[in-house]
Order: C-alpha cells, then sequence, then structure tokens
C-alpha cells in the first residue's frame, strides 16, 4: 500500500466545498482525464452511495463509505487491473476559509506492486492532484456563496 497526501487552502466555507467535492454530476468539471459518471445509485454525499466513472476504455467503480457533512468523507474505489484506493477527505474551517486534506491509500494485487509502484510515479503523482485540488479551488472560489 503506499500512501499520498495532499492539501490545499480554499477561500470558501466547508459546506460550498462540501457541496462540490460530493457532487456527482461536478466531478467531470474538477477531475483530470475527462472522467463520464455513469451508474450511479444513492447521493455523492450519503454513505452507501455507488457510482461508476469512465475514463477512456477503462471504468472504476466506487463507493462512498463515510460521509460527514462538510468535514469527513471516505470513498473506496476498484478501478484497473486490480488496483483499489481508499480517499479520504477532511474540510478543516481556517481563517475564513477550509483547508481540504486528502490522503490517498493505493493497494496493488500480489504481483503488480513493481508496476503499481510506476504507474503511481507517472500517473498517480502529484502533478496529477495538485491539477485537481487547483480546479476544486477555483470552482469553489468563484461559485457563489
Amino acid at each position: 500500500m503506499a500512501t499520498h497526501r495532499y492539501s490545499i487552502w480554499i477561500d470558501a466555507k466547508p459546506e460550498l466545498v462540501w457541496e462540490i467535492f460530493t457532487e456527482l454530476d461536478r466531478i467531470p468539471e474538477w477531475q483530470t482525464g475527462g472522467p463520464v459518471v455513469t451508474d450511479v445509485s444513492g447521493r455523492g454525499d450519503v454513505a452507501g452511495t455507488t457510482y461508476a466513472v469512465r475514463r477512456g476504455p477503462g471504468v472504476a467503480h466506487t463507493t462512498v463509505v463515510e460521509a460527514i457533512r462538510p468535514s469527513r468523507y471516505h470513498s473506496r474505489t476498484d478501478a484497473y487491473l486490480g488496483l483499489w484506493f481508499d480517499t479520504i477527505a477532511h474540510l478543516v474551517p481556517e481563517n475564513g476559509g477550509t483547508r481540504l486534506d486528502l490522503e490517498a491509500h493505493t493497494h496493488w494485487p500480489r504481483g503488480m506492486r513493481l508496476l503499481g509502484r510506476l504507474v503511481e510515479a507517472v500517473v498517480l503523482s502529484g502533478h496529477e492532484a495538485h491539477r485537481e485540488m487547483e480546479s476544486l479551488k477555483l470552482l469553489a472560489e468563484t461559485s457563489p456563496q
């Protein structure tokens, strides 16, 4: 298992950041790779919700494990080649805005860990996470509050 951590301060209240982060229809607005959300069962801000995200030929299936409005969000995604990952977001009020702390725990199946490390270094790098968090920040800061 590998753990990656990212943090960003957003000039918007936690409730607004939560709304954008958990609204499944808004995923294509801030996530990279041209995601298309399908097969939604439930709402993104409710534990037990499931949905699929298609990027190119691959499809990842996500389940919302925990959703504590507006402070903690945990999802588990079954992705490609046996990869699965947990994403945990903490939204913390700070200086009139929100600090979003994100943890991503990736799990590769036995026998693919070396390939997994290479993919993480290239694809799941901090660069992609940084771009997504900057896009989320821009959406929240330009949304009516």
